[in-house]
């Protein structure tokens, strides 16, 4: 999926300038973090969380071999996890997908749709829960169940607020950041109990999906 958006964006936008690129607020948030440190680039974003997920698979110690049962079964899970998004929506009609943005291609908010599984999943709940866990578990003593309550709370809020400026572009609208808020909570679940590469893959079928029924 990395591979996917990073290489999409690449070809439909070749001789665009980076800043003039569509892009997830999310992925602009990196890019801002990077550019503290000097370090810019259309692709560092990408390169962190594979540099991440690399040195997660090597502390974890699993074997280096690529088993196709459980990615099978991983991919039919995220469909199955995206179906309580999916009535969210309907429920809630008028709101567009987590990744939708008005201007942009179709095919732009196509890969922005797989791009927003990948790195607001990587902001929002890799980084900003485990950041808060850590924080109050391990400096704070609080017990782990308060503490993942807590995380859980404090990123899905700021996952609502960020499609909002000053970060996001998307007008204010209260009904819209309550569904993503409750979207944030959902998906922040996922991440708790199934585990990152779930997160983003019931993040990306939702999207896709509910772009697909908007064209």
């Amino acid at each position: 999926m990395i591979l996917a958006y990073q290489i999409g964006m690449a070809l439909t936008h070749s001789n665009t300038p980076i800043d003039q690129r569509p892009a997830l607020a999310a992925e602009q948030l990196l890019r801002w973090f990077f550019s503290l440190f000097g370090a810019t680039g259309a692709y560092l974003p990408g390169a962190a969380l594979v540099v991440v997920l690399f040195v997660w698979h090597i502390a974890s110690r699993e074997p280096w071999k690529v088993a196709t049962q459980p990615i099978m079964g991983m991919a039919g899970e995220s469909v199955l996890l995206a179906v309580p998004l999916l009535f969210l929506h309907r429920w809630l009609p008028g709101l567009m997908s987590l990744a939708m943005r008005e201007g942009p291609t179709a095919m732009d908010n196509l890969l922005l749709s797989v791009g927003a599984g990948i790195y607001e999943e990587l902001v929002f709940r890799l980084i900003i829960i485990s950041l808060i866990n850590l924080l109050l578990t391990d400096i704070l003593r609080i017990r782990q169940v308060g503490a993942v309550a807590i995380a859980v709370i404090v990123s899905s809020v700021l996952f609502g607020l960020h499609h909002y400026p000053p970060i996001g572009a998307d007008p204010w609208s209260t009904s819209e950041f309550a569904f993503r808020t409750a979207a944030g909570a959902y998906l922040a679940a996922v991440f708790v109990l199934r585990g990152f590469g779930l997160a983003v893959g019931c993040h990306v079928v939702y999207d896709v999906i509910a772009f697909l029924q908007l064209v």
